[in-house]
Protein backbone atom coordinates (compact mmCIF):
# COMPACT_ATOMS: atom_id res chain seq x y z
CA UNK A 1 0.00 0.00 0.00
CA UNK A 2 1.35 3.20 -1.29
CA UNK A 3 -0.06 5.53 1.61
CA UNK A 4 1.21 9.06 -0.01
CA UNK A 5 -0.71 7.53 -3.47
CA UNK A 6 -3.82 6.65 -1.87
CA UNK A 7 -4.19 10.10 0.48
CA UNK A 8 -3.83 11.87 -2.43
CA UNK A 9 -6.49 9.98 -4.96
CA UNK A 10 -8.75 9.73 -1.47
CA UNK A 11 -8.60 13.73 -1.75
CA UNK A 12 -9.60 14.00 -5.18
CA UNK A 13 -12.28 11.31 -4.57
CA UNK A 14 -13.75 13.85 -2.00
CA UNK A 15 -13.00 16.97 -4.40
CA UNK A 16 -14.96 15.01 -6.59
CA UNK A 17 -17.90 14.27 -4.97
CA UNK A 18 -17.98 17.71 -3.80
CA UNK A 19 -17.90 19.22 -6.80
CA UNK A 20 -20.22 17.13 -8.71
CA UNK A 21 -22.76 17.80 -6.02
CA UNK A 22 -22.69 21.24 -5.87
CA UNK A 23 -23.23 21.53 -9.77
CA UNK A 24 -26.12 19.25 -9.68
CA UNK A 25 -27.63 20.84 -6.84
CA UNK A 26 -26.98 24.71 -8.39
CA UNK A 27 -28.30 23.20 -11.44
CA UNK A 28 -31.44 21.68 -9.70
CA UNK A 29 -31.86 25.01 -7.54
CA UNK A 30 -31.95 27.75 -10.56
CA UNK A 31 -32.51 25.68 -13.45
CA UNK A 32 -34.62 22.68 -13.15
CA UNK A 33 -38.03 21.67 -11.96
CA UNK A 34 -37.59 18.10 -13.23
CA UNK A 35 -37.46 15.89 -10.32
CA UNK A 36 -36.08 13.02 -12.18
CA UNK A 37 -33.19 14.98 -12.60
CA UNK A 38 -32.24 14.13 -8.69
CA UNK A 39 -31.56 10.67 -9.51
CA UNK A 40 -28.34 12.03 -10.68
CA UNK A 41 -27.40 12.09 -6.95
CA UNK A 42 -27.33 8.22 -7.24
CA UNK A 43 -25.55 8.10 -10.42
CA UNK A 44 -22.72 10.30 -9.15
CA UNK A 45 -21.06 8.72 -6.21
CA UNK A 46 -20.40 5.26 -7.98
CA UNK A 47 -19.04 7.03 -10.99
CA UNK A 48 -16.80 9.38 -9.01
CA UNK A 49 -15.43 6.13 -7.37
CA UNK A 50 -15.52 3.95 -10.11
CA UNK A 51 -12.85 6.67 -11.74
CA UNK A 52 -11.19 7.47 -8.55
CA UNK A 53 -10.51 3.67 -8.33
CA UNK A 54 -9.25 3.19 -12.16
CA UNK A 55 -6.82 6.35 -11.77
CA UNK A 56 -5.23 5.11 -8.74
CA UNK A 57 -5.13 1.38 -10.10
CA UNK A 58 -3.40 2.76 -12.78
CA UNK A 59 -0.82 5.13 -11.29
CA UNK A 60 0.06 2.08 -9.44
CA UNK A 61 0.18 -0.83 -11.74
CA UNK A 62 -0.34 -3.48 -9.51
CA UNK A 63 -3.00 -4.90 -7.52
CA UNK A 64 -6.46 -3.78 -8.91
CA UNK A 65 -8.51 -5.54 -6.84
CA UNK A 66 -6.82 -4.50 -3.21
CA UNK A 67 -6.40 -1.11 -4.98
CA UNK A 68 -10.55 -0.47 -5.66
CA UNK A 69 -11.00 -1.95 -2.10
CA UNK A 70 -8.76 0.82 -0.37
CA UNK A 71 -10.37 3.38 -2.54
CA UNK A 72 -13.69 2.11 -1.21
CA UNK A 73 -12.76 1.44 2.47
CA UNK A 74 -11.45 5.58 2.64
CA UNK A 75 -15.01 6.34 1.02
CA UNK A 76 -17.30 4.43 3.64
CA UNK A 77 -14.80 5.98 6.59
CA UNK A 78 -15.35 9.16 5.34
CA UNK A 79 -18.97 9.04 5.13
CA UNK A 80 -19.03 7.27 8.37
CA UNK A 81 -17.28 9.63 10.12
CA UNK A 82 -19.64 12.76 8.69
CA UNK A 83 -22.71 10.71 9.79
CA UNK A 84 -20.65 10.65 13.57
CA UNK A 85 -19.76 14.35 13.46
CA UNK A 86 -23.25 15.14 12.17
CA UNK A 87 -25.92 13.06 14.48
CA UNK A 88 -27.44 11.88 11.82
CA UNK A 89 -29.78 9.04 13.35
CA UNK A 90 -31.06 7.64 10.19
CA UNK A 91 -29.91 4.85 9.38
CA UNK A 92 -27.10 4.15 6.56
CA UNK A 93 -27.89 2.06 3.55
CA UNK A 94 -25.31 -0.86 4.51
CA UNK A 95 -26.69 -2.48 0.86
CA UNK A 96 -25.72 0.38 -1.48
CA UNK A 97 -22.55 0.97 0.07
CA UNK A 98 -21.94 -2.65 -0.44
CA UNK A 99 -22.88 -2.10 -3.73
CA UNK A 100 -20.67 0.28 -4.55
CA UNK A 101 -17.62 -2.12 -3.40
CA UNK A 102 -17.91 -3.83 -6.63
CA UNK A 103 -17.90 -0.87 -8.84
CA UNK A 104 -14.68 0.16 -7.24
CA UNK A 105 -13.33 -3.24 -7.48
CA UNK A 106 -14.04 -3.27 -11.21
CA UNK A 107 -11.99 0.54 -11.19
CA UNK A 108 -9.23 -0.82 -10.00
CA UNK A 109 -9.04 -4.37 -12.28
CA UNK A 110 -9.94 -2.14 -15.57
CA UNK A 111 -7.06 0.37 -14.12
CA UNK A 112 -4.42 -1.91 -13.75
CA UNK A 113 -4.96 -3.31 -17.45
CA UNK A 114 -4.91 0.24 -19.02
CA UNK A 115 -1.50 1.48 -20.77
CA UNK A 116 -0.39 5.02 -20.58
Amino acid sequence: MKIGSLLKYSLYLIIMILVTFLMLTVYLYFFSNNQSIEMGYSILIPLCIFITSLLYARSTHERGLIRGVEIWVVYFAVVSLFRLLLNNSTDMSMLMHLIYLPISILGGVIGVNLKK
